[in-house]
């Protein structure tokens, strides 16, 4: 019977000791990253607790961890160097995916990896399949712990732990910060939708129609209408440049300026050069409002209008199909409107005019082909011989829906349309 030596049942005990001191080393440190992560410290805390443990308690003279910055402002920097001790500063800056790529263990840095021989050990982090780190590690004093089939996978557990936790955190503020986004979007839609008259009324001599389909982005499309008196009304479609919150606020402010000065109303030039004046003053030159303002006077069949900038509206009558361009720049792009003038023409029984913002002739079809002007003329030249606005706006959105092939659009639609009645 073979009997251990002294020296051997010693070794085995120093052994046990040794192990069993790293794994209540092991369990500390779990326990206090744990703790601040219930406690959502920030990341710098963590990786303080973790390069003390790496430092301190198993000896690692060198270190550099390299983490994955999917938020990186600069995306040709997606990989930084989060910590870093012991080594040549200038290895901060190595291309460390180059390098490491292919690595998908812990293992020994190969002295073909010149760059690196500063370290001895190199520990991928990995999510599923993506990289989310590479630590390493050199100058290791601890001689009695085994780093490749012990400590290697302990240090790539934690360092997983830390960076997933991390990576929670911001995923948790993103979260957070998308939610108050959609909840502001949500009230400047609904503050948007205000902007539209909820019904028209009606008029003996005059009918007077909207439709509005909003895109799921916040845009700057409006119409109106105003009765001045039992014979004349005014009618207008306007349209901000550009889209979001800031285009919906400007709108809104531009609707109660035109409200405001509906009142005092006395010609069109005057509003519009008001109106311009308003734009400015509002968004400093930043953006502009295309708007169209009509004058439909029943008594005389005479339609006055002026254009600032907007897609041509399309009167059509029993001589055919006009486009209403006269009129100036958009609102809100010179200090002074350069040109102004104001277009005039003649209205009879059952004629119709149809206001519309671009997100009309903008759509494409599946040729990448946009519906356009020529589009919008055919079409009131077909159903010239429908009398009700209801209809007419319920079959054009039928007509854009299958010219590009969707249920839905990628901007605002809005229509506006007025027919005289006699």
């Amino acid at each position: 019977m073979i009997h251990k030596s002294h020296q051997e049942e010693e070794f085995q005990l120093q052994k046990i000791f040794a192990d069993l001191e790293l794994k209540e080393l092991q369990l500390k440190v779990l326990l206090d990253i744990t703790q601040s992560i219930n406690r959502n410290v920030k990341i710098d805390e963590l990786l303080s607790i973790y390069e003390n443990f790496l430092k301190n308690e198993l000896k690692v003279g060198k270190l550099a961890l390299f983490t994955y910055d999917s938020h990186a402002e600069d995306l040709s920097i997606l990989w930084k160097c989060s910590l870093f001790y012991g080594a040549n500063p200038s290895l901060k800056t190595i291309d460390v995916f180059d390098l490491l790529q292919d690595i998908k263990h812990p293992q020994s840095i190969s002295t073909a990896h010149k760059t690196l021989n500063d370290f001895t050990y190199v520990i991928p982090v990995f999510h599923k399949d993506t990289p989310l780190a590479y630590l390493l590690i050199g100058n290791i004093r601890h001689a009695e712990l085994d780093y490749n089939d012990d400590i290697l996978p302990f240090v790539q557990l934690i360092t997983n732990i830390i960076l997933v936790a991390n990576e929670n955190k911001r995923f948790a503020k993103e979260q957070i910060k998308q939610a108050e986004l959609k909840k502001e979007m949500s009230v400047a839609q609904k503050m948007q939708m205000m902007l539209f008259p909820e019904l028209f009324a009606e008029h003996q001599s005059i009918e007077i129609y909207g439709t509005y389909i909003p895109h799921h982005r916040i845009g700057g499309d409006y119409y109106d209408y105003f009765s001045i008196n039992e014979f004349e009304h005014i009618i207008c479609i306007a349209d901000v440049s550009g889209k979001g919150v800031s285009a919906a606020l400007l709108m809104s402010n531009f609707q109660a300026n035109l409200h405001a000065l509906i009142k005092h109303f006395t010609t069109l030039e005057a509003l519009i050069t008001d109106l311009n004046t308003c734009v400015i003053k509002s968004a400093h030159g930043e953006k502009h409002i295309t708007f169209f303002v009509a004058l439909a006077n029943t008594q005389t069949y005479v339609l006055t209008y002026i254009n600032a900038g907007h897609p041509p509206p399309i009167l059509t009558n029993e001589k055919g199909i006009h486009l209403l361009k006269t009129g100036t720049t958009g609102l809100g792009m010179f200090e002074e409107l350069p040109f102004l003038s104001m277009g005039y023409t003649k209205i009879t029984q059952n004629c119709k005019l149809l206001c519309y913002t671009d997100g009309v002739i903008e759509i494409e079809n599946s040729k990448g082909l946009q519906f356009g002007i020529e589009g919008l003329e055919k079409f009131m030249v077909d159903t010239a011989h429908i009398k009700s606005l209801p209809e007419l706006h319920s079959l054009l959105i039928e007509t854009l829906k299958t010219f590009n092939s969707s249920k839905t659009f990628l901007d605002d639609i809005s229509l506006l349309s007025c027919r005289c009645k006699s």
